[in-house]
């Protein structure tokens, strides 16, 4: 990342994100070559965020104070993101089983619980079928693998400099995480446009396997899931349905639409979605 050259918009301190870096507890696992980057905050049952494509821990910046004061919150740069080295091939079992093979060196064999967030949905579903019985509880956020997305409007920002590369990156954050304009923030670009520039797993060209849907059934723990209605990924008419077929997997399942909330659900309505996942992890 060219930090010493990119626009002031794109750069800009945040308490927050520097607090959590510079607090972070930081751990590399796997061989040479296949490294995975965590970071950990807190102390507790493990609770392990997974992220979306083209991020980082910080799609949960919103949500990590939440929980560290009874979890020990643990976060990998999925494969091919952030720091972490790109999975040997490009699929989600490969991406699935660098973070499985990462968290038996950080846990053992003990059982933790997830949250899972768009691309870390359908690695998720790679977890259950790794570590079988070892999620107690998993949360579903806006989770991808389930069906063939949507192709929203997206700028390439690589070659872009200056004015022209935040106006695209605020263009990106617009057309496929937020339904309301006023949640793009410095913030925000700053996340975005850092898990953009770091990431090289090409998501287009993923191999994504089995269905979430066939590997999900049947899970019976505990588990809820969040979507906001204004998602542009899912097919238009399947949004809808989405909760019911969460259900039909596992009928357990505590589903929420969330009103006038995009993709990045947990960023746009940290509240609530914080709030549904307290609830959860405390049954």
């Amino acid at each position: 990342m060219d930090v010493a050259n990119r626009p002031p918009a794109l750069c800009a301190p945040d308490p927050v994100i520097d607090r959590l870096a510079d607090t972070a507890r930081r751990h590399v696992t796997g061989p040479a070559g296949q490294r995975v980057h965590w970071v950990e905050w807190g102390q507790g049952p493990p609770l392990v965020m997974l992220h979306g494509a083209y991020g980082g821990w910080a799609h949960f910046v919103r949500n990590i104070d939440a929980f560290t004061a009874d979890h020990r919150v643990l976060i990998p740069d999925l494969p091919g993101c952030g720091l972490s080295d790109p999975p040997p091939e490009i699929s989600v079992a490969a991406v699935g089983r660098g973070v499985a093979a990462g968290l038996d060196e950080l846990l053992g064999d003990a059982p933790y619980r997830v949250l899972a967030f768009s691309l870390g949905g359908a690695i998720l579903g790679r977890l259950r079928v790794e570590h079988p019985g070892r999620q107690s509880h998993i949360m579903l956020v806006a989770p991808g693998g389930i069906a063939t997305p949507r192709a929203p409007a997206m700028k390439a920002v690589r070659h872009l400099t200056g004015g022209d590369l935040v106006e695209a990156i605020r263009f990106n954050l617009n057309s496929i995480m937020f339904a309301d304009p006023a949640t793009v923030c410095p913030q925000a670009l700053r996340i975005q446009y850092e898990g953009s520039t770091l990431a090289r797993l090409n998501v287009a060209r993923l191999d994504w396997g089995p269905r979430l849907g066939e590997i999900m059934s049947g899970y019976d723990g505990e588990i809820a899931a969040v979507w906001g209605d204004a998602d542009v990924f899912p097919q238009v008419e399947e949004l809808p349905e989405r909760p019911n077929l969460i259900r039909s997997w596992c009928p357990q399942a505590d589903c929420h639409m969330l009103p006038g909330v995009g993709h990045w659900a947990q960023y746009e309505a940290a509240e609530e979605v914080n709030a549904i996942l307290r609830r959860l992890l405390d049954r």
